[in-house]
């Protein structure tokens, strides 16, 4: 360890230093931009966010205190919220980075030691990097108000655990690599190596294909604001990307009981999983064709990295599948989720999203295609698409594939200064026996060297002519070079051009092939284009136009009020058509996330905010829209669930029917409350009106009804007289005063007291009414002024005229024929007292 202390090494620290809190701030940086350009104010930068931002990057935890002042809670209560989420991106960039530093200053720095040693000094460069990764996490924190109410920090922990880690692991592969693989049992070594070819492609291929559709989703979501987060998790969107194109599912839990307690009693608490299917819809199948090429592309890299067999060994296919499972189960299930947890009231709320618990079983079963595909794929691609070969596997490990030679050892190792001189690549051996059988595994010997002397290359690959095959061993034995079991196996001849025919009719396999690719791309292009337009905003859109250009009767077609038929009276082409003013449709607007589900029509409602606008009024309403049927079994269709009515209850204590938008609702009277009905109207406003029956005589005092999402269930409509109503109950009261005034009419109970007596020398109305105050069916007039004159007697031989004021009033009986004049009937007479 001594060496630490020396100028060469401790350079090494300082630049590993460099490259771990380098890639860590220019992940910050990525973060802070993608805030900023997504936010709808800038995000502040002080040095805490940076620091916040960087323990992130290096460890993938938060954690929130949030106080209860800002949760609305009287007790003195906190929350604290922690949210995992690593990202890969940034980690595999500091791991790549300190990889290729330690191997480029290992001549250089000493580190070169036994393996013991040169554990032990990466374990303590590992450690200074990650306690400066503690110290400068701990440190550091984001209080956004600056009051304490809410301080965000990143976990010091995570921090701590993965950069020490990742470095630890770095550094001892880039100098103890090939050390560390000669100790491991020769048929892990191999497993290794294939699964390492594997993630090349996987890593290459579906890279590639999220990355140009994550920045096409992002433009497409208008958020593009977040493509500067993709170097950071282009990690977790192969993870992803790889989960769901081997027909696994992204799984979601949540769990928040607390919530109860400040009065939210309907809480949902969603757990399900989706299919690529359910989130990228009929662009999925674009998914699973990268999927395929990555089985073909992986077949051809793994297959050419096994020791080439004179044929096809199903005992080699197995092994592979098992080490993608155990690495499946570590990768999917512990680094990819992205987990939130906390805890509030003595309460824990969770939340997670991650791969589903099946996600690795369908991946192993995925490597167990390719690697099955391994062992027969290789040897065609390299006699019928020699090109297409060397692209996937790499030229030079094809040529020593094709020759079977072992392939050489690509790392360096440094021990001891006792180490041994570096061995062969690989060693002939004698030929076998015709068609023996050639051991499919064995141990590769350890290329070392000593620290002073730089390793010895690895030997060419052996240069042949091409020639006729070769049948046997035993006949060409000058042509064959050995295995990685020692036993020689012919090399491949040269391809061949291929035989006319086979040529044709391999061309016509792959245009039916490409056709079918193409057709089926163009058809899951033609139907997300579809049902881009089938989405249910396009659905609430068709049903707010047609009560907008007045067509009630569609648009109860299209979504049934569900009210009894007798409260259907007003929703009608006639009413609606006679509406003052209609709706009109200003924006519809669905929930963000439902372009992940227009084109899959998996989720069973979503609420749609409808803006519309009435007489200038301007207001949402939400309208629930059910997934329909799909038509051919692709194409979505939407119902709307949410009909835009309103329950209105008409009610009267004059009338015994009301008019809306023309038509005629009848009300249901009672003895005490008057009349009433209640009936469905589309919003709009609407003309309220009297019976036609009646409308000579009557007026409603309320003109008009105004349906939209606020309005009153309850309108009361009384009937106003019309001149008409007055100056015929003016001419009744009138009549009956000069009846009263003409004996022996004046003796009737509904005259005036002063006027029912045989003693009247004369009578006489000297001033009749001029006036009616008319009410439903009842009315009551203005003063009559009686004049009376007693007759003359001998205790008053020249009586004098006495004058009486009297009001009469009574009932309107409205006769069912509605052709014949109101009957007015005059029922009591009072005194009139000037009111």
């Amino acid at each position: 360890m001594h060496t630490l202390t020396r100028k060469p090494a401790l350079t090494t620290v300082g630049l590993t230093l460099a490259v771990v809190f380098g890639v860590a701030l220019g992940s910050a940086i990525l973060l802070m931009t993608s805030l900023e350009l997504l936010g709808q104010h800038d995000v502040p930068t002080p040095f805490g966010v940076f620091v916040v931002a960087m323990g992130f990057s290096l460890g993938g935890g938060l954690q929130a205190t949030i106080s209860p002042h800002l949760l609305g809670s009287d007790a003195y209560v906190s929350a604290n919220v922690g949210l995992t989420a690593l990202p890969l991106g940034t980690l595999l960039a500091i791991a790549v980075g300190v990889y290729l530093l330690a191997r480029r200053r290992a001549p250089v720095d000493e580190s070169a030691a036994p393996l013991g040693a040169m554990t032990l000094r990466a374990a303590v460069e590992a450690a200074v990097a990650a306690l400066l990764a503690y110290l400068l996490t701990a440190l550091g924190s984001y209080d956004p108000a600056g009051t304490g109410e809410a301080v965000v920090r990143a976990s010091a922990a995570s921090s701590l655990l993965m950069t020490w880690v990742i470095v630890f692991a770095a550094l001892i592969l880039a100098r103890a690599g090939v050390q560390l693989t000669s100790r491991v049992p020769a048929r892990l070594r191999q497993v290794l190596r294939e699964l390492g070819a594997l993630a090349t492609i996987i890593g290459v291929v579906l890279g590639m294909v999220s990355i140009v559709v994550a920045v096409f989703a992002a433009f497409k979501n208008d958020a593009g604001g977040a493509i500067p987060l993709l170097p950071v998790l282009v990690g977790n969107l192969i993870v992803y990307a790889l989960t769901l194109g081997t027909l696994g599912g992204i799984a979601g839990s949540f769990s928040a009981p607390f919530l109860q307690e400040f009065g939210v009693s309907d809480v949902p608490y969603p757990s399900g999983s989706a299919s690529a299917w359910d989130i990228m819809g009929a662009w999925s199948i674009l998914l699973y064709v990268a999927v395929l090429v990555v089985a073909v592309a992986g077949a051809a890299r793994v297959g050419v990295r096994r020791p080439r067999l004179a044929a096809a060994d199903p005992a080699r296919t197995w092994q592979m599948p098992v080490a993608v499972l155990a690495a499946g189960l570590i990768v999917l299930h512990l680094l990819a989720p992205v987990r939130l947890s906390g805890r509030l009231l003595g309460q824990q709320a969770t939340a997670s999203v991650g791969p589903a618990w099946w996600s690795s079983l369908t991946l192993a079963l995925f490597a167990l295609i390719v690697s099955v595909l391994a062992e027969v794929l290789p040897a065609w691609l390299y006699a019928n698409a020699n090109s297409f070969l060397r692209l996937c596997a790499g030229t030079q490990a094809v040529e020593y594939w094709a020759t079977g030679q072992a392939q050489p050892a690509q790392q360096q190792s440094f021990v001891a200064s006792t180490a041994v001189p570096p061995a062969p690549a690989f060693t002939p051996a004698p030929a076998p026996a015709p068609d023996e059988y050639v051991a499919p595994y064995a141990a590769q010997p350890n290329v070392t060297s000593t620290p002073t002397t730089a390793p010895a290359a690895p030997p060419p690959p052996a240069v042949y002519v091409p020639s006729a095959p070769v049948t046997s061993a035993t006949s060409a034995p000058a042509a064959m070079s050995a295995n990685a079991a020692g036993a020689p196996v012919p090399p491949l001849p040269a391809p061949q051009p291929m035989d006319p025919a086979a040529r044709r009719r391999l061309k016509r396999v792959a245009g039916a092939v490409v056709a079918c690719l193409v057709l089926v791309g163009a058809g899951a292009i033609a139907v997300h284009v579809l049902n881009a337009r089938r989405g249910p905003e396009q659905a609430v859109e068709a049903y707010l136009e047609l009560l907008a250009d007045g067509h009630a009767a569609e648009a109860t077609a299209m979504v049934d009020p569900g009210v009894p038929n007798d409260q259907r009276l007003l929703l009608t082409d006639e009413t609606l058509g006679a509406a003052t003013s209609r709706i009109e449709v200003v924006d519809v607007e669905a929930p963000s996330d439902t372009d992940t589900y227009a084109s899959t029509g998996t989720r069973d409602s979503v609420t749609v905010t409808a803006t519309i606008s009435l007489d200038g009024e301007r207001f949402d309403v939400p309208i629930v829209v059910k997934a329909g049927d799909k038509e051919y079994g692709v194409l979505n269709t939407w119902e709307v669930d949410t009909p835009l009515v309103r329950e209105v209850t008409l009610s009267s204590y004059t009338l015994g029917a009301v008019t809306v938008g023309g038509t005629q609702v009848p009300l249901e009277t009672s003895e005490y409350d008057g009349g009433s009905a209640t009936q469905y109207v589309y919003f709009g406003i609407y003309d309220v009106g009297v019976d036609a029956d009646v409308s000579d005589y009557l007026t409603a005092d309320t003109t008009e009804l105004n349906i939209n999402s606020t309005s009153s269930t309850t309108v009361q409509v009384e009937g106003e007289a019309t001149e008409a109503l007055e100056n015929l109950v003016l001419d009744a009261v009138n009549a009956q005063a000069t009846e009263c005034v003409t004996p022996p009419g004046n003796m009737d109970e509904v005259c005036p007291y002063a006027l029912q007596s045989t003693e009247l020398d004369s009578l006489e109305v000297t001033a009749e009414a001029t006036e009616v105050t008319v009410n439903g069916t009842a009315f009551k007039s203005g003063s009559i002024t009686f004049t009376t004159r007693n007759i003359p007697t001998s205790w008053n031989k020249n009586p004098k005229d006495k004058d009486w004021n009297y009001t009469f009033s009574g009932t309107i009986e409205w006769p069912e024929d509605g052709d014949d004049e109101p009957i007015v009937t005059v029922t009591d007479s009072y005194v009139y007292y000037g009111y």
